[in-house]
């Protein structure tokens, strides 16, 4: 889907965030349990399948992008680049997820640690898996969003003949 218009970039935005709160709460979840291992391993199964959604969503999956003119595609991974993202139009791999994790180590480690003490520590491990997974979702979101808003900026509205 071709997004033309701020109200239908607002809407994809709100569906993302609202799906990224939902993995969130998976990975919440999956951090509670009391094994660092679990935890992380499904932090990754949940991104694998997230960050392609989103792309797919804001018409930024590689097979979206390739369908496109080659200036467009340009401009699609000049601004990916100008946002700093790893994600946008790229296959998602574990690689790419595990970076992205990286990006919010400490938080990494800290549920990691927190998942070995007895109670108390499963709820900080879920609460750290829900922030994370939410911080990481909805940055990939804000990246594709201001991508597309750029796009919509340069783009020259056609005129009708008068």
């Amino acid at each position: 889907m071709k997004i033309t218009t701020r109200e239908q970039l607002e809407q994809i935005r709100n569906h993302c965030k609202k799906l990224v709160t939902k993995r969130a709460l998976t990975a919440g979840a999956a951090s509670a349990v009391p094994y660092a291992v679990t935890g992380i391993a499904a932090d990754v199964g949940i991104l694998l399948e997230l960050l392609p959604k989103i792309n797919r969503a804001f018409g930024l999956d590689p097979d979206q992008i390739d369908a496109l003119d080659e200036q467009v595609k340009q401009q699609i991974f000049v601004l990916a680049g100008s946002v700093g993202s790893q994600v946008i139009g790229r296959a998602v791999t574990k690689e790419v997820v595990l970076a992205a994790l990286k990006a919010v180590g400490v938080r990494t480690s800290v549920k990691a640690a927190a998942s070995y003490v007895p109670f108390i520590g499963s709820a900080v491990g879920g609460a750290l898996g829900f922030a994370m997974m939410k911080f990481v979702g909805n940055q990939h979101v804000e990246e594709c969003y201001q991508l597309i808003s750029e796009i919509l900026n340069t783009e020259v509205p056609s005129r009708t003949p008068a």
